[in-house]
């Protein structure tokens, strides 16, 4: 099996899409999978003046060469105003000023959680649609409505058997993609 990264593309240190990728990483073998807090590698929003003069933040660059070093990516993402949120957007708009597409090719599993109805469902169309232009090739989607409702943070994992099977099938997929 080769290497997945796992993350979410939150801000917040109470992620609830945070805990989904760690509950979806958790269906993998511990030494196949690396999961990060995307919050441990700040960097500034980009901008091309920092580009120019001062070259790209180590933290882009720490970035690039863990995405470098895997072979799929799980990613859950919230939806700020039914899109993807800022801090993922920032490490999208770096990375892509970088040589080689983001995602370089690899499969991808898509997720999101909100409190709401959705379940951030407009985000993932969303993303899905971005992920082409970005590298990835989506294998799966996962979305998680009503997450206080359906997730027990305790035990890290869902309350639904059949949204448990759901998001098992996703990571399988996933498993798949990358041999």
């Amino acid at each position: 099996m080769k290497k997945i990264l796992a993350f979410s593309g939150s801000s917040s240190s109470r992620s609830i899409n945070q805990k989904l990728v760690r509950a979806a990483a958790g269906h993998l073998e511990p030494s196949n999978v690396t999961v990060i807090d995307i919050r441990d590698y700040p960097i500034p929003i980009y901008s091309i003046d920092i580009e120019e003069g001062e070259g790209f933040p180590e933290n882009a660059l720490r970035l690039r060469a863990l995405f470098s070093e895997h072979d799929g990516f799980l990613i859950s993402c919230p939806e700020n105003n039914s899109s993807i949120t800022v801090i993922l957007k920032n490490v999208i708009d770096w990375m892509s000023r970088m040589e080689g597409k983001i995602f370089q090719e690899k499969p991808v599993v898509l997720m999101s959680t909100t409190p709401g109805k959705n379940g951030g469902r407009t985000n993932l169309e969303h993303m899905a649609k971005l992920m082409p232009w970005w590298g990835g090739s989506v294998v799966a989607t996962f979305s998680l409505a009503r997450f206080q409702d359906t997730f027990d943070v305790e035990a890290g994992a869902l309350r639904d058997a059949e949204q448990q099977a759901e998001l098992l099938a996703a990571v399988k997929a996933l498993e798949v993609a990358v041999g």
